[in-house]
């Protein structure tokens, strides 16, 4: 609806009189009665803005999806405000409006208070992450966390002369504000100048209540020296880093130093070199910053508690009394004791910081020490008892005691236990006399051995060498039999052959 739709809307109606709005709750009874100038009216966009800044009031809308698109319309309107989306069944309303507090409390938004036209503020902004934004009407950072620091820089500037104005800085969401109060001069004889005054500690002239320096000399009352530096120089070194505001915004750089500001609260102090600190900004117990001053004090986002007190906060009793093991000892004297309850180091865990699941074995580490305390021997042989005054021997094996079996200096194997002591790395040990070594080698039979390997190996070579010629001499053998066997022969006689017997015939022979 627009202004002048006469509706009642949320729990509130606005009745306008000439420029004038009035807010009624729903069970009062609104006087609009047909006087001149009255009627009822719905309050416009600004007129919200205006009551919700008044009150120190964020919204959050949580609207169905047929309307969602508006009221995300509406939401950018209004600063620190977030709509969400809605479900038929309303299930999801506790998650809504969660994820929309995260998101509201995450965002920084510094804005002050209405202002003549003739004075005009800008803002810049030094968020996390290097994100810089300069001469915005406003002052915004999102995605801050608890205990994150991020730094405004606000200029005001009067374009007429302004007698005693006072304005307010507020981050919306928050009670705490910054009251600012400006003067300005009116009337300056500025034309005048005095030379030399002492004002000026005598290295400047002043031209209209301001010390003009003269070369050589910065400063209000030109009382810093250079010394060949320039005024950016100066600057530097009154800045933390280089992404940093000038004193961290809190404080002015004379002559290369930080003075710190001082605040409209008397019990607020800011310190530090660049002005960092103040003894403000820690947590709150009881409503009071580290309890109250019976029970400590902020010192730079810390507290430092009295001796009767613990913890972030100092909201607890400094007592040790559950944090005590059987021995007396606190923590095991490994880790403290806040709020009667150990904070163990490293992996130990709670409740005396005895166990560690996570930690490794201590025997590999210790065996060049279990050597030198047992034996005598090893890379600790010189030096022992200062290497290794962290180990105790003692003749009875504690309870829970790690069993552990390493390998010496001389290969030998130790046999040993460890009971870690209160403390890091003391420990308590019990070890076996006798080491097991391995036997020297028999050298006789070693030479003997081999000799009679060698000769071994020789035999089975010419015995391989006889069986293989053998083999070849019977395969040869046989083929030549078989080739032997298979021969035909033609009997012939040869022309050349002449037989050794002769017969020869005798004539008168006639057979008698």
């Amino acid at each position: 609806e627009k202004v002048g739709g006469e509706k009642q809307v949320g729990k509130y109606k606005s009745c306008t009189m000439v420029a004038k709005q009035y807010l009624y709750g729903p069970d009062e009874k609104i006087q609009a009665e047909t006087e001149a100038g009255w009627f009822p009216d719905y309050p416009s966009v600004g007129q919200l803005i205006q009551k919700l800044k008044e009150n120190n009031i964020q919204p959050i809308f949580a609207v169905t999806k047929k309307v969602y698109n508006t009221y995300e319309k509406l939401s950018k309107m209004i600063p620190k405000s977030a709509v969400g989306e809605l479900q038929e069944n309303s299930n999801n309303i506790i998650q809504l409006i969660q994820r929309a507090y995260d998101d509201l409390s995450s965002k920084i938004i510094l804005e002050h208070s209405s202002v003549p036209s003739s004075i005009k503020i800008s803002y810049d902004s030094f968020c996390l992450n290097q994100v810089h934004t300069k001469n915005q009407p406003i002052g915004e950072c999102d995605n801050v966390k608890i205990k994150d620091k991020i730094t405004f820089q606000v200029q005001i500037t009067a374009t007429s002369c302004v007698e005693n104005l006072t304005l307010t800085l507020q981050p919306l969401g928050f009670t705490d504000f910054t009251t600012v109060h400006i003067h300005s001069r009116c009337n300056c004889e500025c034309d005048e100048e005095l030379p030399n005054k002492s004002d000026c500690n005598g290295q400047g002239n002043i031209n209209c209540g301001i010390c003009r320096c003269n070369a050589g000399y910065v400063g209000k009352n030109c009382d810093c020296k250079t010394g060949g530096k320039t005024r950016k120089e100066l600057e530097k070194s009154c800045r933390k880093d280089n992404s940093s505001v000038i004193c961290s915004g809190l404080g002015d750089c004379v002559c290369g130093q930080c003075i710190c500001h001082t605040t409209a609260d008397s019990q607020k102090h800011i310190y530090g070199a660049f002005c960092e600190c103040d003894n403000m900004n820690c947590e709150l117990y009881n409503d009071e910053v580290c309890g109250g001053k019976i029970r400590g004090t902020c010192d730079c986002g810390k507290c430092k508690c009295d001796p009767k007190y613990d913890g972030t906060a100092c909201q607890c009793l400094a007592s040790t009394e559950k944090c005590q093991n059987d021995n007396g000892n606190v923590c095991s004297l490994r880790g403290q004791c806040q709020c009667n309850t150990c904070k163990c180091n490293g992996n130990y865990q709670p409740p005396f910081c005895k166990e560690c699941p996570g930690c490794t074995s201590p025997c590999d580490r210790h065996i060049s020490c279990v050597e030198c305390l047992a034996f005598g021997t090893g890379p600790f042989e010189k030096n022992c008892s200062d290497s290794c005054s962290n180990i105790t021997v003692v003749n009875k094996i504690r309870p829970k005691s790690t069993v552990c079996k390493e390998k010496d200096s001389q290969n030998c194997w130790i046999s040993y236990t460890m009971f870690q002591n209160d403390g890091e790395e003391h420990y308590s040990i019990t070890f076996n006399p006798k080491r097991e070594c391995p036997q020297p080698p028999n050298i006789a039979a070693i030479v003997g051995g081999t000799i009679a390997g060698v000769a071994l190996i020789g035999l089975l070579l010419l015995l391989a060498w006889r069986l293989v010629a053998e083999l070849i001499d019977r395969r040869e053998y046989q083929r030549f039999e078989k080739e032997k066997s298979k021969a035909k022969w033609n009997e012939a006689d040869n022309p050349l052959f002449k037989s050794a017997t002769t017969t020869v015939v005798n004539p008168r022979f006639n057979g008698q």
